[in-house]
C-alpha cells in the first residue's frame, strides 16, 4: 500500500511529455501567424509593384511621338514608339507577369486603349482625356487578379493601380 502512494506520487510530478503537448497547441497558430504574415508580405509587394508599373506606363503613353497608328486589320494601335507601354510596365513590375498584347482600340477617335485579358496576368488599360489620336492626358491602369499563398489564404485577390499623366508637348 505505501509502494503504491509512493509510485503515484513520484508519477503525479513527473513532467516528461508536457513540452510536446504545449508545442502541439502553440504551433499551428505559430505557423499561421508566420505565412499569413509571408502571404501577407508577397500581396503587398504585388501591390507596390502594380503601382511601380502604372506610373512607368502613363509616362511612357505621355511621351509617345504618336499612340495610335492605324493597322492593316482596321484597328488602331500603339505605335511603341520609343517603347511600347506594355514593355515599359513589365520593366517597372518585375515580379508580376505583363499581358504582353498590344494596346489597341476600334477606332481612330477612341478615347481607350485596351488588350485582350489574359487571366492571371497584368492586364493594362490606357484611357486618355479627349481622343487617343491627340489626348491631353493619358491614365494608365492595371488590374490582376491573384491567389494568395498557402491554404488558408488561398483566396482570389484583385489589385489594380491607375496612374494620369499630363501629354507633353513636343
Amino acid at each position: 500500500m505505501m509502494r503504491r502512494r509512493r509510485l503515484l506520487r513520484g508519477r503525479r510530478g513527473d513532467e516528461s511529455g508536457a513540452t510536446i503537448v504545449e508545442f502541439a497547441f502553440v504551433a499551428p497558430i505559430f505557423f499561421l501567424l508566420l505565412f499569413g504574415i509571408i502571404a501577407g508580405c508577397y500581396l503587398v509587394f504585388q501591390s507596390s509593384s502594380l503601382h511601380d508599373g502604372a506610373t512607368a506606363g502613363a509616362r511612357m503613353a505621355s511621351i509617345e511621338s504618336k499612340l495610335l497608328q492605324p493597322q492593316a486589320n482596321g484597328t488602331f494601335c500603339e505605335s511603341g514608339s520609343p517603347v511600347p507601354i506594355e514593355k515599359a510596365v513589365a520593366q517597372a513590375s518585375s515580379l508580376v507577369t505583363v499581358n504582353p498584347a498590344p494596346l489597341c482600340a476600334t477606332s481612330s477617335g477612341a478615347t481607350e486603349l485596351t488588350q485582350p485579358t489574359v487571366p492571371g496576368d497584368v492586364n493594362i488599360t490606357v484611357t486618355c482625356g479627349g481622343s487617343c489620336a491627340a489626348p491631353q492626358t493619358t491614365a494608365v491602369s492595371l488590374a490582376l487578379t491573384t491567389k494568395g499563398l498557402v491554404a488558408p489564404f488561398g483566396l482570389t485577390y484583385h489589385l489594380s493601380a491607375t496612374s494620369q499623366v499630363p501629354v507633353l508637348s513636343p
